[in-house]
């Protein structure tokens, strides 16, 4: 039997060592090609540069064959137009073999690919474009949120189309569709993971008698497979989604400085996942109107009612997050209609009043729901001791038709910067408390603040700061997510700059197609076996160097390590990444070397750590083909 990595990672230094031999040659040949102006061929108008690469590069690891010997690669764009710009321009810029250790992509293995785009009719009334993507063997990450991401590599690829109808005193008409697709790998887990995604949008737009009308439709879905790298099976989880949805909207001014809008969405949702299914559809129906009788008055007024709660709550998993979790079930017939006005005068030129009310109904498990809020505060700007300060502050009182008892919000933000005796110096902080969620009878709470602070000596800098934030639900123990994050760099003149930083996170995640995301709905509403119990930390540290002219060296080490917990499954997992480059011009040729070595595990994928290595020393050539 052929093990898997063979399977993912063996067939790509086979294509590798094939596109080596070919491109080998053709590098040769151009290499020879002397440097011309701009070509033209009839009315095709092109030019094209780029840098051509060979050297003698390595890779080499635990879970793959080693493989070493004469690479050739390269980087390059063409541009051209037929006729006129404005009637058709494209460009193409294809990439082989381009890496971490032999140019600036940011990847640990060699990657090769193309992008492609092209526009049609510029500037007239029926403009279109045309886009295409391929990469091969690239780097991805998968997301862990609050530190560093994992490291995974593979193939992906993209196609689009846009078109529009701009003809004045005409409807506006825009059409567009996208399609693509992906295969990865995560370094150090059995676990791979798959993607493809389809889209098409039409929008559209008139002016009718003072009337500014719109309308829209949209259709697109996906299939994921997703991998589950915290648990104990190695299997991925297969989802599935579509969603169809259309609107209306109209607006017309309004006396004093004002205007009145309102829209009708409606979306039709369906998704599949393991152990279930969810489908339904959501009608949203929106109105506003604002007035601003005199320069320092502002007022608006606006309502909407949302058909389907249940289903905008699982939409903002699956949709804002794009995470897999099952349907939030709130019951048969759940709606909610929300009113609020809203103003703010200003008081002085840097001083703003600002005053709001807003009521609530929600009808969700069952029950009817309502709240009722009302609020004011400031806003407020001046210089003090020499600095910048800027501060808002407002305080709510909020009742809950499930409690005779009203509860005080606060929400409250400071800035404040100044520069003193050669120092620049930063602050924030932000603080709520008693803040309403998606659902009338759920509140958040939570802080955020930082610090940054900067100097410089002559030809010597310095800067460094953090940050810490804190979010939870006030009425769920064991919902807070924090993050911490610090952060330094020192440099002298040209001859040496050094970085560090530092981040620590922990919370509730779900997972979602890229890594996890955090939850961004009130917790009790995913069941607990959907959620990630998370921790983890993440440093790094760098040096770049310029000591003469033309040479650049630089080095870089990363280090992140996170715990989880699924299904009462505890899982321990690392990744470290070191990167060293240098890089001498001289002419148009330059002298490049670099070595990249990647370590990442998962105590329960059921492999060891994976160890990932590669180097490069070669030379190459810019040129301007023509």
């Amino acid at each position: 039997m052929v093990p898997r990595s063979w399977t993912a990672k063996g067939w790509a230094k086979v294509r590798g060592t094939w596109r080596n031999t070919v491109l080998g040659l053709a590098g040769s040949l151009l290499l020879t090609l002397p440097a011309v102006g701009q070509l033209k061929i009839g009315e095709v108008t092109t030019d094209m540069n780029g840098t051509l690469p060979t050297g003698y590069s390595g890779d080499y690891g635990n879970e793959m064959p080693s493989e070493h010997g004469l690479a050739v690669g390269g980087a390059g764009t063409l541009n051209g137009s037929y006729f006129n710009p404005n009637f058709l321009s494209f460009a193409v810029s294809p990439y082989l073999n381009q890496a971490r250790d032999n140019s600036s992509f940011q990847s640990i293995s060699n990657t090769s690919g193309v992008t492609i785009s092209s526009n049609i009719f510029s500037g007239s009334h029926f403009p279109g474009s045309i886009n295409y993507t391929k990469a091969l063997n690239s780097e991805g990450n998968f997301a862990i949120p609050g530190v560093a991401n994992y490291t995974t590599h593979g193939d992906s690829d993209s196609f689009g189309i846009n078109w529009a109808e701009m003809v004045p005193g005409w409807p506006t008409l825009s059409a567009a569709f996208q399609r693509g697709s992906g295969q990865y790998s995560i370094y150090g887990a059995n676990d791979m993971g798959s993607t493809v995604y389809h889209s098409f949008n039409l929008r559209s737009g008139y002016l009718l008698k003072g009337f500014n009308l719109g309308a829209y439709f949209s259709d697109g879905g996906g299939h994921a497979e997703v991998p589950e790298i915290l648990q104990s099976s190695t299997a991925t989880e297969n989802t599935s989604s579509s969603n169809l949805s259309y609107g209306f909207n109209a607006g017309h001014p309004l006396p004093f400085h004002g205007g009145v809008s309102g829209a009708f969405t409606r979306s039709d949702y369906n998704s599949y996942y393991a152990g279930g299914s969810n489908n339904g559809s959501i009608d949203l129906y929106t109105a506003t109107a604002n007035f601003q009788p005199t320069q320092k008055l502002h007022v608006a007024f606006n309502t909407s009612y949302n058909s389907n709660l249940s289903g905008s709550l699982s939409q903002a998993i699956a949709g804002a997050a794009g995470g897999v979790a099952p349907a939030v079930n709130l019951g048969e017939g759940s709606h909610s209609l929300e009113s609020s006005a809203s103003g703010s005068y200003s008081v002085i030129a840097n001083m703003q009043a600002l005053g709001y009310a807003d009521h609530r109904a929600q009808y969700y498990l069952g029950e009817s729901y309502s709240s009722n809020s009302y609020g004011g505060g400031v806003t407020y700007w001046r210089l003090v001791f020499g600095g910048s300060l800027n501060t808002a502050l407002t305080l709510s009182d909020n009742t809950v038709s499930t409690s005779n008892q009203s509860s005080l919000g606060l929400s409250s933000t400071v800035n404040y910067n100044k520069h003193f005796a050669g120092w620049v110096a930063g602050v924030n902080f932000s603080y709520s408390q008693d803040v309403q969620t998606q659902l009338v009878t759920y509140t958040t709470s939570g802080y955020n603040y930082g610090a940054n602070l900067r100097r410089r000596w002559g030809k010597l800098g310095w800067s460094g700061g953090g940050s810490a934030s804190k979010t939870l639900l006030t009425e769920v123990a064991g919902s807070s997510n924090s993050a911490e994050s610090f952060f330094t760099g020192i440099g002298y003149s040209r001859w040496i700059t050094a970085s560090g930083n530092y981040a620590r996170s922990n919370g509730t995640a779900i997972q979602a197609g890229g890594g996890f995301v955090q939850n961004p709905i009130p917790q009790p509403l995913v069941p607990g076996s959907d959620l990630i119990l998370f921790g983890g930390k993440s440093y790094s540290v760098g040096l770049s160097s310029n000591p003469k002219r033309r040479l650049t060296l630089g080095a870089s080490y990363a280090k992140s390590i996170t715990d989880g917990n699924v299904l009462g499954i505890a899982s321990s997992n690392s990744s470290k990444m070191v990167n060293a480059v240098f890089q001498y011009q001289f002419r148009k040729m330059y002298l490049n070397g670099g070595y990249s070595n990647l370590v990442q595990s998962f105590s329960v994928s059921g492999t060891g750590p994976e160890n990932v290595s590669s180097f490069y020393i070669g030379v190459s050539r810019w040129f301007n083909f023509f």
